[in-house]
C-alpha cells in the first residue's frame, strides 16, 4: 500500500510540474487580491490543491468545469478567520440543470473598523471606517465528451475603502479530463481574467492565474475508505510559480482527515484539517498556520448535498 501511495504522489506531481516551464507573467501589481484567498475548508486543508478534485460546490472557485460532476444540488457555506481582524464569508451552490450544472457564489471580505485620519499629520482620528470587498459569480459547466468536462464563470467584483470604491469583472474557464488510468483526473483552469479596474487614480488588473492539476483517487478496502492525492501548479500574473500538494483519507464517508503543503510562498506552508459527515450533511475544518508570527488562519465549512450523493 505504501508503494502505491508513493507512486500516486509521484504521478500527480509529474502531471502538474510540466506547467512549471511556463512563464507566470511579468511581476507587477494586481488588485482585488481577496480573490486569491481560497474557498472551502476541505480545499484549504488539502493545501488548496483542488483544481482536479473540485467535486463539491467550491469547485466554482478553483475550476468551474468541476461543477459538471454535480448530482442534484450541492451547497457550501464557509466562514474564515484570517490575519488580524480580517474575516470572510462565502456561499457557493451548484445545481444540476440545463443539460449540465449551474453554479452561484458570493464572497465577502471584511477588515474590521479602522481609524480615519485627516490628510495632514494628526494624533486623533476623526472617525472610523470599515473597508470590505465582495464578488458575485455565476457559472455553467457540462460534459462535452464522456471523459471531458468544461466550464465557465463570470464574476462582478467590488471593493470599498472609506469613501472610495472600485468595480470590475472577470471570467474563469476550466476543463477536467478523466484519464484512462483508473482514478487519475487531470485538470486546468484560468482564473480572474478581466480588464483593468480603477481605484481613485490607480489602474490595475484582477489577480489572474493559471492552474494545472492532477488528482488520484484510490479505493483502499483494508482502510475501509479511500485516499485522494492531489497536486496543483499555480502561475500568477504578478509573482513566481507555486506548487500545492494535498491528500485526503475518507473513512466510510463518515470522517475525513486531510493535509497539504503550499510551496514557494513567503508565509504559507503546511495545512491540516478534518471533516465529519452524516448523510447529506458535512462539516469541515482547516487549520493554516502562518510564519513570522503573523498568526493562524482557520476555516469552517458546512456542506449540504442532495440525498444519496
Amino acid at each position: 500500500m505504501i508503494r502505491r501511495i508513493s507512486i500516486a504522489v509521484l504521478v500527480a506531481a509529474l502531471v502538474a510540474l510540466p506547467f512549471a516551464g511556463l512563464l507566470a507573467g511579468e511581476p507587477g501589481t494586481s488588485g482585488f487580491l481577496f480573490l486569491r484567498l481560497g474557498n472551502g475548508a476541505r480545499a484549504g486543508a488539502m493545501g488548496e490543491a483542488f483544481t482536479a478534485v473540485a467535486d463539491d460546490a467550491t469547485g466554482i472557485y478553483y475550476n468551474p468545469a468541476g461543477m459538471a460532476g454535480a448530482d442534484g444540488v450541492d451547497l457550501n457555506v464557509t466562514h474564515s478567520e484570517w490575519l488580524m481582524d480580517v474575516r470572510f464569508e462565502q456561499v457557493s451552490v451548484v445545481n444540476e440543470m440545463l443539460g449540465g450544472a449551474v453554479g452561484l457564489n458570493f464572497t465577502g471580505v471584511y477588515y474590521g473598523d479602522m481609524d480615519r485620519y485627516p490628510d495632514y499629520p494628526a494624533l486623533v482620528p476623526d472617525g472610523t471606517f470599515s473597508p470590505y470587498d465582495m464578488s458575485l459569480a455565476a457559472g455553467y459547466a457540462m460534459d462535452v465528451l464522456p471523459n471531458l468536462s468544461a466550464g465557465v464563470t463570470a464574476k462582478l467584483i467590488y471593493e470599498k475603502i472609506d469613501f472610495e470604491s472600485a468595480t470590475g469583472w472577470a471570467v474563469d474557464v476550466g476543463i477536467v479530463h478523466r484519464s484512462m488510468i483508473e482514478g487519475l483526473t487531470l485538470a486546468a483552469s484560468m482564473l480572474n481574467f478581466g480588464p483593468q479596474a480603477k481605484f481613485v487614480v490607480e489602474k490595475f488588473y484582477p489577480p489572474f492565474q493559471m492552474r494545472g492539476g492532477a488528482a488520484y483517487r484510490y479505493d483502499a478496502p483494508w482502510l475501509k475508505g479511500n485516499v485522494i492525492l492531489a497536486s496543483d501548479a499555480v502561475f500568477p500574473n504578478d509573482g513566481t510559480a507555486k506548487l500545492h500538494m494535498g491528500m485526503e483519507y475518507n473513512y466510510r464517508r463518515l470522517a475525513s482527515v486531510r493535509a497539504g503543503y503550499k510551496s514557494n510562498y513567503q508565509v504559507q506552508g503546511p495545512t491540516f484539517g478534518f471533516g465529519v459527515a452524516y448523510r447529506s450533511l458535512r462539516f469541515d475544518y482547516a487549520y493554516m498556520p502562518m510564519e513570522f508570527d503573523l498568526g493562524d488562519s482557520h476555516r469552517f465549512s458546512i456542506n449540504v448535498s442532495s440525498p444519496g450523493r
